[in-house]
């Protein structure tokens, strides 16, 4: 049996550029296929890992998906903020054994800042490599890929960049010091920098007072244009007296201040839409314009979502539609939503897959009429070793060797392609793959490919075991 082997390794290394695109185009299909089995395999892991028992996820309005890929995988942008009050009744719900406050915004270097509790490193049991876990404002604990990556380490400090991109605006008014590292642990915590959701109040907080000071200016600017307009009637004594009898109304009549409020909102929407006062109208914005800015919400009475665990079954029915039906805020189930994901990325999955089957039937096509163009090229030859004395199974080995190194070879090759291919994407490890369920998907796909090999060379191997080795050599 070593003989053959060694023949067939002969003749086609006699053939090498045919045999090697015989064995490119195996590969490339056996690649192809070998990245699916490992994609399918990291979409199921993340799903397990990284929903962690997560019953559902509160944020603002917009699409659900979008909330739980921000929020739980963070690979997306938040749907917005969602106020402290409403949150607060959230917790209160009978319904709820437990929440988690997530706030985002920024990042360090690609990687998000998560303003959270501990709870959520116990939610994920992350192990502390290094350090403590965060006490206060403005600690942080980093995961290995971020401490990798970064070479942040214990006692380090750095600031955040608004959003989610490498560069940015930077906060250097605030800096985060690093107070622990976790372990790798293969889930979305690898990539996160985690500090209290106070830090994330704390830096947005100053940015917002410098917004309120601008809109203040602008209101100022807007208000003194209408003061030059109708010839300066709002002077500082008339400012005096109505504010006075406007203090006075407060004091007197709570439904008059109402009612002011509700005159300041209408003069607020003249100025968006541009739109003059009148004399009175000017005279009351000018006394009321400081209401505009403590009317904002701050930053320190939103987060960006809730992770919410139901104390009961019956939760799951009830609570979603009642926040979604009855608050300001979308509840989103991830089990939901990720079997909504992997359904939308199995589409494509299944084209690639049918792409790579279409890819390993033209290459067995391809190494069937190799096989028999050697053959016939090789038909004295065979006719020879005939005459040496071996039989017609010995020939029809060969020929069938011949086809089974040239599939083993492309899925051999296909294989160590795709782990090499995996590395270098993006959010992938190789370490996470060592899987005995990809294994066993890949040994089955090196039986499919051992019996193409076959099949490509059953007619070569009929040709040969019918050949008349006298009228062969007669001709």
């Amino acid at each position: 049996m070593l003989a053959i082997v060694k023949i067939a390794l002969a003749k086609l290394a006699h053939k090498t550029y045919n045999s090697a695109l015989s064995v490119l185009l195996f590969a490339i299909g056996v690649a192809i296929i070998s990245l699916i089995i490992k994609t399918e395999a990291f979409l199921n892991t993340q799903y397990k890992t990284n929903m962690a028992g997560i019953d559902l996820v509160v944020g603002a309005k917009g699409s659900p998906l979008q909330l739980i890929l921000s929020s739980v995988l963070h690979i997306d942008a938040p749907t917005g903020n969602i106020p402290l009050d409403e949150v607060k009744r959230m917790q209160k719900n009978p319904l709820v054994e437990k929440t988690i406050p997530i706030a985002l915004g920024d990042s360090h270097k690609g990687f998000r800042i998560v303003g959270t509790l501990s709870d959520y490193m116990q939610l994920y049991a992350c192990q502390m490599q290094k350090g403590s876990e965060f006490s206060k404002p403005m600690e942080a604990v980093i995961g290995a890929n971020v401490s990798k990556k970064t070479g942040l380490k214990i006692g380090d400090t750095f600031t955040g960049v608004h959003g989610f991109m490498e560069e940015g605006h930077s906060h250097d008014d605030h800096h985060y010091t690093v107070t622990g590292v976790l372990k790798k642990s293969g889930n979305v915590t690898d990539n996160l920098i985690l500090t209290p959701v106070e830090s994330v109040w704390m830096v947005h907080s100053h940015n917002h007072h410098e917004h309120n000071e601008d809109e203040e200016e602008h209101v100022h600017d807007e208000n003194c244009k209408h003061e030059h307009e109708h010839d300066e009637t709002c002077n500082h004594e008339d400012e005096h007296h109505v504010h006075h009898e406007i203090c006075n109304h407060d004091h007197d009549d709570h439904e008059k201040h109402e009612h002011a409020d509700d005159r300041l909102e209408q003069l607020r929407h003249k100025i968006s839409n541009g739109e003059e006062f009148t004399e009175e109208e000017a005279k009351l914005f000018n006394e009321l314009r400081g209401q505009l800015v403590v009317k904002n919400t701050q930053p320190s009475e939103e987060i960006t979502a809730l992770l919410v665990f139901y104390k009961n079954p019956r939760a799951a029915i009830s609570l979603p539609r009642a926040i979604n039906q009855n608050t300001s805020m979308q509840a989103a189930s991830p089990a939901i939503e990720m079997n909504r994901l992997i359904s939308i990325l199995g589409i494509g999955l299944d084209t690639l897959r049918l792409l790579a089957w279409i890819i390993i039937l033209i290459s067995s096509i391809n190494i069937f009429i190799y096989l028999l163009n050697l053959f016939n090229q090789s038909i004295y030859e065979i006719a020879l070793l005939r005459l040496a004395g071996a039989s017609r199974l010995k020939v029809v080995a060969l020929l069938y060797t011949q086809g089974i190194i040239l599939a083993v070879s492309g899925w051999l090759i296909g294989i160590m392609a795709s782990y090499l291919i995996w590395i270098y994407l993006p959010q992938f490890e190789l370490g996470n793959f060592f899987d005995y369920r990809v294994f066993y998907k890949e040994l089955i796909l090196l039986a499919f490919c051992t019996g193409i090999g076959l099949l490509a060379a059953l007619i070569p191997a009929i040709k040969a075991y019918r050949n008349n080795i006298h009228f062969t050599l007669s001709q």
